[in-house]
């Protein structure tokens, strides 16, 4: 079989014959003009920022957090407060309850110390029988008034103190004893530790030279 050989102006007609035509659409040309974007290149930016909306929601939360505890932590401390302060003030309030009973029976209690008194000066039988009858009531009425936490201001051989003491007279002692009780008058007394009557004395006072500034 014999291969036609053509000149080049020999080449048959069919191959100047125009072919079928390939059309490019708009949309292929302008997908062939445009760089190729790789979905890679845009992930490290949205990573970023989805760490930084993060730590931002985590710093909010933590803000809540800190600002719920310490509304707590308050809230705690004033109820433990209010818990103290009323536990106080119940049991104030049951020391003292009777702090007005034992204020009526005073005149009473220092009437039978007089009674103890007078009957100690008579050296009679009779007066020595009645002498020992009221010191029992009165042992036992101080036992009893003891048991709520009553007890007498000290008085002997202690410096007057204006808030437990009322001076009734002024004496002269030596200097060693100025400012000292020397007598008590009217037993006072405490209730636990308020003054339910102050104790009624009398005060040394030692007397000055004039010439070393005394009065």
């Amino acid at each position: 079989m014999k291969i036609p050989i053509y000149s080049g102006d020999d080449q048959p007609a069919a191959a100047h014959e125009p072919g079928p035509a390939f059309e490019v659409s708009k949309d292929t040309t302008e997908a062939m003009a445009d760089p190729v974007v790789a979905p890679a290149a845009g992930e490290p930016a949205s990573a970023e920022m989805l760490v930084h909306e993060l730590e931002a929601a985590l710093a909010h939360k933590t803000q809540e957090y800190e600002t719920t505890r310490e509304q707590l932590l308050r809230l705690m401390a004033d109820f433990d407060n209010y818990r103290k302060r009323t536990t106080r003030q119940h049991e104030e309030a049951r020391q003292y309850a009777t702090a007005d009973l034992v204020i009526a029976l005073l005149p009473g209690l220092d009437n039978l110390q007089r009674a103890l008194h007078a009957a100690g000066q008579d050296l009679t039988p009779s007066s020595a029988r009645i002498a020992e009858g009221v010191s029992m009531v009165l042992r036992q009425l101080k036992e009893a008034l003891g048991k709520v936490g009553v007890r007498e201001v000290q008085t002997q051989g202690v410096p007057f103190d204006p808030t437990r003491h009322e001076a009734v007279d002024i004496v002269s002692v030596p200097a060693s004893d100025d400012g000292l009780i020397v007598e008590e008058v009217q037993h006072g007394y405490l209730l636990h530790e308020r003054l339910l009557r102050p104790a009624k004395v009398v005060v040394g006072r030692a007397e000055r030279d004039a010439t070393h500034g005394g009065a």
